[in-house]
């Protein structure tokens, strides 16, 4: 509650800081971000502070999770709880990051040359925020894939001999999720699915891990 207050306190701030990037390259397109009703621009930029708030107070949320889990987990388990947590949230920070820094602006700059030629590029502020965090939550979503697939192998619901035999399915996949985020650039699409590649031979490496440690 404490920094979600704190981002709504500061949404204007936030929004600029946030869609700065996107807003250059709008207006280097020779457009700008505009809205549509009296509050858009303000219902944007709040929306995005809560999302904000929310991300910041995710790693204490999580702190306070395992404080209440502990004492029914095996020494083992809570060894597994203080890697597992501070891994997921930099797997998250990581994928984040690199949706933020290196793909939205190359989407952006695509977008908006392909289409320079057709229109005038006014885009409303909500469109650049909706668009923004979701690119930023599913690429860091999707970052977390080699914690997920540990915690799948810890468990016995995953195996390395079985992910063997899917490794053209991912290939496959990584690109339709590239597709999926970046439906108009096939650069973007390959900038977004080699990531997801790489991250399915990390938890590759993470599930035979697993398993060893299941073994013994």
């Amino acid at each position: 509650v404490i920094f979600i207050g704190i981002a709504v306190v500061n949404f204007s701030s936030i929004f600029e800081q946030f869609t700065s990037d996107s807003r250059e390259l709008i207006e280097a397109a020779g457009g700008d971000i505009i809205q549509l009703t009296l509050t858009e621009a303000w219902v944007a930029a709040a929306k995005l502070a809560v999302m904000v708030g929310l991300t910041a107070s995710f790693p204490y949320f999580l702190w306070e999770m395992s404080r209440f889990f502990r004492p029914g987990l095996k020494s083992t388990e809570r060894k597994y709880v203080y890697f597992l947590i501070p891994a997921a949230l930099i797997s998250f920070a990581v994928g984040a990051a690199f949706a933020y820094v290196i793909l939205i602006p190359r989407l952006f700059e695509f977008m908006l040359k392909f289409q320079g030629s057709l229109a005038v590029p006014q885009i409303t502020a909500a469109s650049v925020v909706s668009m923004t965090v979701g690119i930023v939550f599913w690429l860091g979503t999707i970052f977390e894939l080699p914690i997920l697939m540990f915690l799948l192998a810890k468990i016995g619901l995953l195996n390395s001999k079985w992910l063997k035999t899917k490794r053209r399915w991912v290939i496959l996949l990584a690109f339709i999720f590239g597709a999926a985020v970046t439906p108009t650039d096939p650069v973007s699409q390959v900038i977004v699915a080699i990531p997801v590649m790489l991250l399915f031979e990390i938890g590759m490496l993470l599930v035979r891990f697993a398993e060893r440690g299941r073994d013994e």
